[in-house]
């Protein structure tokens, strides 16, 4: 995720109610499902997203996808549940779900020091004494944090492809003597001790997986999540994706954004589906469907809150007081994930008390605006009232 992105992601959610709390300032409960459609393709008409997609799931399965708009506005291409594009941070989510799969093959622990991993060396300078852990990136509590400048100057490339891997660029970036290595790539805080979002966390995470397992990231998603999930229109690269089937990004002001490819891929890189990512998150709802990539034990591994009341670690988000292995507890009692980027924005949240999930993805930036948090706030209300 872009950090740009972040002030407008995190305000989004503060303007939404508590689970429970919404019915009471929405119009009428929706007689059906067309109603529902009806008042989205309204809110559409009045907003500024190019396009959208929505998707309400429940254990037992999908209960309410469609798209509004255009993927491609020159073109007239309509915007659909099929309709692929990028999903920004919301793929660091299917980080926490290979890493408790590898571990369940005996290849990682979470609480293994990350070096004993990587193909190079990575240590706060701060504390050099005391290692960084898996379980340390996906709560992004390591010590790492992003400079905004830096990364979004190193981290992405045009084009559809990347002039370095993502084992390239952690190694200029974190390793001591690295051609980009700096101490301001790391705060001066004890790993454990304090919170900072980091998509190189996430990346180096997902580096870490690759040595233990001896596959591609890449390639271990695929077969062990994408593929088993029915999720064959999703992929990390522009080359495993139907062009037919893309969505066009575009600016807050309307304007194409030519591709560009996240060097960092698997903290922001998946390329996906409104519908596939509602095959994805019945598949955490639900582990006994079709395909679910996790056993129900792993699946409360990867989703129960990491801090402790009695010892957070310091500079927590308020609106975010808690995490997953990189699923996020909001303030509102959901969990879930967020994605942001230059051209698009998706978010992915769940209600642990109902057991619905929602999703919303489109392919543009929900930005810093009062008019662009109130379309997004709206559309992601109504989704409440399905029956």
């Amino acid at each position: 995720m872009s950090p740009t992105l972040l002030p407008a992601i995190c305000a989004a959610f503060s303007l939404l109610a508590a689970p429970g709390q919404a019915q009471s300032v929405l119009p009428a409960l929706p007689a059906d499902t067309a109603a529902l459609t009806a008042t989205l393709r309204q809110h559409w008409q009045q907003s500024d997203f190019p396009g959208f997609a929505v998707a309400v799931v429940r254990p037992g399965g999908i209960v309410y996808a469609h798209g509004f708009g255009y993927a491609d506005k020159a073109r007239r291409r309509p915007y659909t549940p099929a309709t692929v594009q990028c999903v920004g941070s919301v793929s660091k989510t299917l980080i926490g779900v290979a890493l408790l799969q590898a571990a369940a093959a005996g290849q990682l622990r979470l609480d293994q020091p990350v070096n004993e991993l990587l193909p190079f060396r990575v240590v706060n300078p701060y504390f050099p004494d005391q290692p960084i852990t898996l379980r340390h990136l996906a709560t992004m509590t390591a010590g790492l944090t992003d400079k905004q400048g830096f990364y979004n100057r190193r981290a992405y490339a045009r084009g559809h492809s990347a002039p370095l891997s993502n084992a390239e660029y952690l190694r200029r970036t974190l390793s001591p003597g690295g051609k980009w290595y700096h101490r301001r790539r790391f705060v001066p805080h004890a790993p454990g001790t304090y919170y900072a979002y980091s998509n190189e966390s996430a990346a180096l995470a997902a580096l870490a997986l690759e040595k233990a397992t001896g596959q591609s990231y890449d390639a271990f998603t695929r077969q062990r999540i994408l593929l088993p999930l029915g999720m064959t229109d999703s992929g990390w690269r522009f080359a495993d994706i139907d062009p037919a089937r893309s969505a066009t990004l575009y600016d807050p002001r309307g304007r194409v954004i030519k591709p560009y490819y996240t060097i960092t891929y698997p903290d922001g890189g998946l390329l996906t589906s409104t519908h596939s990512l509602a095959l994805y998150l019945r598949g955490i709802l639900n582990p006994a469907s079709p395909g679910a990539p996790l056993p129900p034990a792993a699946v409360d591994s990867l989703l129960r809150p990491q801090f402790s009341a009695a010892h957070p670690p310091r500079h927590l988000d308020p609106a975010e007081p808690n995490q997953g292995l990189f699923w996020a507890h909001r303030r509102n009692g959901t969990v879930g994930h967020t994605g942001g980027d230059s051209g698009l924005t998706s978010f992915l949240f769940f209600d642990p008390a109902t057991r619905t999930g929602k999703i919303f993805v489109t392919n543009t930036e929900v930005h810093d605006s009062p008019r662009s948090l109130a379309q997004f706030k709206a559309i992601w209300q109504l989704l409440d009232q399905l029956p």
